[in-house]
């Protein structure tokens, strides 16, 4: 499996490599990570692969550019907000099967549902909603 890691600073990447490194290893033995600089001339690895595109707010430039390039060549990828403490985990729960997370402890207990799904717009919720749909 190849991972792609876009949107980060390489000093934020060389930070995150090692954590991901170590938590995907037991789980995902045969796995390489990409953090390309630009989206200029890039080409997604051969399959299976998984993209994970970071983004902060205020959006950085790269962010945009490398989301356009994604959404024009018609991949699949998976945003990750880096605005809180919380990003890391939130990039392992992306990348690591679901019963790996749960047994890990990093699986967030869902918040009982108190309303209508179509009013709500609670991004905790969607996520978690997505996260499921893509994992299950």
């Amino acid at each position: 499996m190849h991972i792609v890691l876009l949107g980060l600073s390489q000093p934020r990447m060389q930070e995150l490599k090692p954590v991901l490194a170590q938590a995907l290893a037991p789980v995902q033995p045969d796995f390489s990570l990409h953090t390309p600089d630009s989206p200029k001339g890039w080409q997604p690895p051969p399959l299976p692969y998984r993209i994970v595109l970071f983004a902060s707010k205020p959006a950085h430039d790269s962010t945009g550019l490398w989301r356009h390039m994604l959404i024009l060549q018609d991949l699949a990828f998976q945003v990750i907000q880096i605005s809180d403490a919380a990003w890391m985990k939130q990039c392992l729960q992306a990348l690591l099967p679901h019963q790996s997370v749960t047994d890990t402890g990093l699986q967030d207990v869902p918040a009982r549902w108190q309303g209508v799904c179509e009013t709500c717009s609670d991004p905790d919720c969607e996520r978690r909603l997505f996260s499921g749909l893509l994992q299950g």
